[in-house]
């Protein structure tokens, strides 16, 4: 069924012998961007050694990662160093309230990451003298990648588990840029507006005539009618390009939507 928004429509000032509907589109496009998850983790008796750790994993997987795709697109978000404890170590025990006070919550933040790190070894480790004593360092990474090659997304992620990721997930697909997807909706949106208005003057005994006005269904503002104008006749949609040859990736289509409110002269 073609969605038709009232309320939408009767926002906007009706011009004489129009006739205005709402109407929507929609496409589906083969995504052409994987995007992943990386955390890496480096760990040494100080903090220098868990830097170094840590950068040598980035560089080996950053370099594994490009063997796979060369127009891969690597972003760290945050990187992160904390203690790790001999012990289940409570370290804001002693501190007043007023000290407690003045520790930062990026700092709590940092050293709870590092207990979290450490707690799986914690937990079946035996009772120790000093819980707090300091037995090393855990620096942290995490990042974000972009990669063209959708169907090596799979292949990608496990390779930067192999190469020392602590964890590596396939979060998302995407469209690098939508903008044949979003012509191809406002496509569908004015197809499916003239098939109204078209249901609409038949049945008022009246002739649709050409189109007078597009605006989005926002109703904020006008669309410039000669950049409309490669699709205001091309009612048939176009379909969607092939999906990649892929091994054991399946991307779900990206659904690209348009919604206008589309003026219609009318005639007897």
């Amino acid at each position: 069924m073609i969605p038709i928004f009232p309320a939408t429509a009767q926002s906007f000032k009706s011009q004489p012998n129009t006739i205005m509907v709402a109407a929507s589109g929609s496409v589906e496009t083969q995504p052409d961007t994987a995007l992943l998850s990386v955390v890496i983790r480096g760990e040494g008796k100080a903090p220098d050694d868990a830097t170094r750790a840590l950068a040598a994993k980035i560089k080996a997987i950053t370099s594994g990662l490009r063997s796979i795709d060369p127009q891969i697109e690597i972003q760290t978000n945050a990187v992160a160093i904390g203690e790790v404890y001999a012990g289940d170590c409570n370290r804001d025990a002693g501190l007043s309230q007023s000290t407690d006070a003045e520790v930062s919550m990026a700092a709590d933040a940092l050293a709870d990451e590092a207990d979290r790190l450490a707690a799986g070894a914690r937990r079946t480790s035996p009772k120790v003298a000093n819980p707090c004593a300091v037995t090393g360092y855990t620096a942290r990474s995490e990042a974000s990648v972009k990669m063209r090659k959708v169907h090596d997304a799979g292949t990608a992620v496990g390779l930067a588990g192999r190469l020392g990721a602590s964890s590596a997930a396939l979060e998302s697909f995407d469209l690098s840029a939508d903008d044949d997807a979003r012509s191809r909706a406002t496509a569908a949106a004015i197809a499916n507006a003239r098939a109204q208005a078209q249901a609409i003057a038949a049945g008022s005994g009246m002739k649709l005539g050409g189109i007078v006005s597009v605006t989005d269904g926002t109703g904020e503002g006008g669309l410039v009618m000669e950049k409309l104008a490669p699709v205001l006749n091309a009612y048939e949609v176009a379909p969607a390009s092939p999906p990649p040859v892929a091994v054991d990736i399946a991307p779900k289509p990206v659904t690209t939507n348009a919604r206008l409110v589309v003026t219609f002269a009318l005639g007897k």
